[in-house]
């Protein structure tokens, strides 16, 4: 995403290892992820795919044939790269998944030329971020260390810290730009759009060590429960889902490849 300093090189890598951990321990944060999948998985086309800033790589156990890449080096890696500087061909990519990637990149629209140029016509970004709701505004607010901003991307003092995040993102690029978004990238349509997650990765307890649901029987009660509050999601939702598709034909500049079962 952007270039990071040795210091802030240590911190990443000591947190991919926390978040590792802590998701081996954690049966519900597994179990939300499986939710997120499964609500993914209906809009996976086939072909390569990549997991740009995968950090330890959590859907891959999901989605075995998944690659995933990040910035920073981390054990279990297939690709350490810029997310905005992909060292891949023009076209080689089916699908691209970021997982809370967008909303700490200083300019998404980067990302998504980048976005456009390695997937082929046809291919996806699959896109889970922080979505601000009534509650989520008030929750994120209280107990969130990323704050929620309306008026830009980020502060003008924060925009170049890539750790610093704006929780507001999807909803300035998904709600208020929506009307300019054809005109910014012609090539990629969004195809759809879903504002869910009310109760599961809340109750989960994310990625702290704890969780309120620790039964397993009654955690999957829990996501039972949420799959049918969607309807509630414009009111509670804590995130949305956005599917982008690339239209058009492609031209060809590089003859590399980047190698990825299907």
């Amino acid at each position: 995403m952007h270039r990071t300093s040795p210091l802030r090189t240590s911190h990443s890598d000591r947190e991919h290892r926390r978040r590792r951990e802590i998701w081996r321990s954690k049966y519900a944060l597994r179990a939300c992820y499986r939710g997120w999948f499964e609500r993914l998985r209906p809009f996976i086309v086939p072909g390569p795919s990549l997991e740009i800033g995968g950090g330890f790589g959590g859907f891959k156990v999901f989605w075995p044939a998944l690659r995933v890449s990040d910035i920073v080096p981390t054990p279990g890696l297939d690709l350490a790269a810029d997310g905005l500087r992909l060292p891949l061909a023009d076209g080689s990519l089916a699908n691209l998944l970021v997982l809370d990637l967008l909303h700490h990149l200083w300019d998404p629209h980067i990302f998504f030329d980048e976005a456009a140029r390695v997937l082929r016509p046809g291919g996806r970004i699959l896109a889970i971020e922080p979505w601000i709701s009534p509650l989520s505004h008030i929750a994120y607010r209280l107990t969130h260390h990323e704050e929620v901003y309306f008026a830009g991307y980020h502060r003008q003092a924060r925009k170049l810290d890539p750790w610093a995040g704006n929780l507001a993102m999807a909803n300035i690029l998904f709600a208020r730009e929506r009307p300019d978004w054809s005109a910014r990238h012609p090539t990629l349509r969004i195809i759809h759009q879903r504002r869910f997650s009310v109760l599961d990765f809340q109750l989960a307890g994310g990625f702290k060590p704890y969780t309120f649901v620790p039964l397993r029987r009654l955690y999957d009660l829990v996501l039972a429960i949420d799959r049918r509050l969607d309807r509630l999601a414009p009111l509670c939702g804590f995130r949305i889902l956005c599917v982008i598709e690339r239209s058009g034909e492609l031209r060809m500049e590089n003859s590399s490849h980047f190698q990825a079962s299907s």
